[in-house]
């Protein structure tokens, strides 16, 4: 696994709890969402195309494994930019129809492997908490990296350091190979995940807070 240098610029992630309702991890169907999430993907498209963002993409939440305290939203948006563009995208928003966001939050890009941005699939959201310093947050994440790849064949991986007041430390952001159900079976059952995992974030005091998601498109 080879790290990548770090990309440029600012990434912008906004999120709305438009109407949230599980059966059991997995977010059921809700027609107001899906108006709201083509509302979100053509602007995502219409950010693109007028040049001033590297990328944008509308994610809709299909699974949030039962863990207290994490975050609770089933759309977002998540921008790559030169500069931070928190409040022009809570306003591009607002024109759709979208109320003020659950979460607002700036990130820089801490590390990376491979291309998040070159395929397609189910993408892996995964929120950390705590009390630890960015370096050990950083840390924590490369030798978490290392035992997805290795045990998961998880290629990619693009590191967001949360800025400012934030709820959150940093978030990783994957797509992972396959489905949710059996891409969780996988790690859980394996007891190296327990270990190397699971006690390298408690080392530092961080708490992983998982969601998986999926790329609207136009």
């Amino acid at each position: 696994m080879d790290l990548e240098a770090p990309l440029e610029g600012w990434f912008t992630h906004l999120a709305w709890a438009i109407d949230l309702r599980l059966t059991g991890p997995f977010v059921r169907f809700s027609q107001k969402r899906a108006e709201h999430g083509r509302e979100l993907a053509r602007l995502a498209t219409e950010l693109t195309a007028e040049g001033e963002v590297s990328t944008a993409h509308a994610l809709e939440i299909t699974a949030i494994p039962p863990i207290d305290g994490g975050p609770r939203y089933d759309l977002a948006l998540l921008v790559h930019a030169d500069e931070p563009l928190s409040d022009l995208l809570v306003e591009r928003a607002a024109a759709l129809g979208l109320d003020q966001p659950e979460l607002a939050l700036t990130a820089r890009n801490a590390g990376r492997i491979g291309d998040t941005e070159d395929r397609g699939g189910e993408i892996l959201l995964n929120h950390f908490a705590g009390e630890a310093s960015s370096e050990e947050a950083v840390g924590a994440w490369t030798s978490v990296a290392r035992w997805y790849a290795d045990k998961l064949g998880v290629d990619n991986s693009t590191l967001l350091e949360f800025t400012g007041d934030a709820p959150f430390l940093i978030m990783n952001y994957a797509v992972i190979p396959g489905k949710v159900v059996p891409f969780l079976a996988n790690q859980l059952l394996r007891p190296s995940f327990y270990r190397t995992v699971r006690g390298q974030l408690r080392e530092v005091g961080i708490t992983p807070f998982p969601l998986f998601a999926r790329r609207l498109e136009t």
